[in-house]
C-alpha cells in the first residue's frame, strides 16, 4: 500500500522532532517546510518540483515570492514562508548594535553571509563603528547598479557625518557571482579610504559576499594595515 501523504509528513516531523536536520535531503527538508503552509496538500511533488525549477535548496529559498509562486501549487502563504526562512535566519544573526565590538570579519562573517548571500540584486551597506570598534550602525547605502565613484562616497559621507562614527566597515555583495574584487571594488575601496584619510574616518575592511563565500580586501592586502 501507498503511503498517504498525512502519514508522509507525520513521518517528517517525527524523524526532525528526535534527530533535527541531520539525515534529511534537500528535498525532506523542503516538504517539511511546505507542510506548514499546505496543510492538505500532497507536498511531495511540489517540493520536486521546486528544486527541477531552481536547482537546489538554496537557490529556492533565495527566490522572491513572485518567483516561487511561478511553480504549480505555490500560493502566497507557501512562497511567503520559504522566503522568511533566510529572511528570519539574517535577522536572528544581526549583530547589537552599541554592544558588538568587530575586530575582525570573523565577528560578523556568518551574518553578513546570511544578511546578504541570498539577494538578488546588488547591495552595499556600511557597518560604522566608534574608536572602540564598537558597532553604532548599519546604514544600507544602495542597491541594484549604481555609479560607484559618485554614488557611494556621496552616501556613505553623510552617515558618517550624522552618526559621528570614526570606522566604517564597507560591504557588498556578488550576486549570483563569486566573492573576488573586481578592478571597479579595488578603486572605490582606495577612494574612500582617501576620503577618510582627509575627513577623519578609518576605512577598516570592504568585505564582499557570494555564495557562502567572504572576501575581506584588509585580509587580501589591498588595504594597508
Amino acid at each position: 500500500m501507498k503511503s498517504s501523504p498525512e502519514g508522509h509528513r507525520g513521518r517528517l516531523r517525527e524523524r526532525y522532532l528526535k534527530g533535527g536536520i541531520r539525515g534529511f535531503s534537500e528535498s525532506d527538508t523542503l516538504e517539511l517546510l511546505l507542510t506548514y503552509a499546505l496543510p492538505r496538500r500532497d507536498v511531495k511533488p511540489i517540493a520536486r518540483c521546486l528544486l527541477e525549477r531552481f536547482g537546489n535548496l538554496r537557490m529556492v529559498l533565495i527566490q522572491p515570492p513572485a518567483m516561487l509562486q511561478t511553480v504549480s501549487g505555490i500560493g502566497p502563504a507557501a512562497s511567503a514562508l520559504l522566503s522568511l526562512v533566510p529572511a528570519a535566519t539574517a535577522l536572528s544573526l544581526r549583530p547589537a548594535e552599541g554592544r558588538l565590538v568587530v575586530d575582525g570579519p570573523s565577528a560578523i562573517k556568518d551574518y553578513l553571509e546570511a544578511r546578504m548571500g541570498t539577494l538578488r540584486r546588488e547591495a552595499l551597506i556600511a557597518l560604522l563603528l566608534d574608536s572602540t570598534n564598537t558597532l553604532i550602525a548599519e546604514c544600507p547605502l544602495e542597491y541594484g547598479t549604481v555609479d560607484r565613484a559618485s554614488v557611494y562616497p556621496r552616501n556613505l559621507l553623510e552617515k558618517v557625518i550624522a552618526t559621528g562614527a570614526t570606522g566604517v566597515i564597507l560591504v557588498h555583495n556578488h550576486p549570483g557571482g563569486t566573492a573576488k574584487a573586481s578592478r571597479e571594488d579595488i578603486a572605490m575601496t582606495r577612494k574612500i579610504m582617501e576620503l577618510g584619510e582627509s575627513l577623519g574616518f578609518r576605512l577598516l575592511d570592504h568585505m564582499i559576499i557570494a555564495a557562502g563565500a567572504t572576501l575581506s580586501l584588509r585580509e587580501e592586502g589591498i588595504l594597508p594595515e
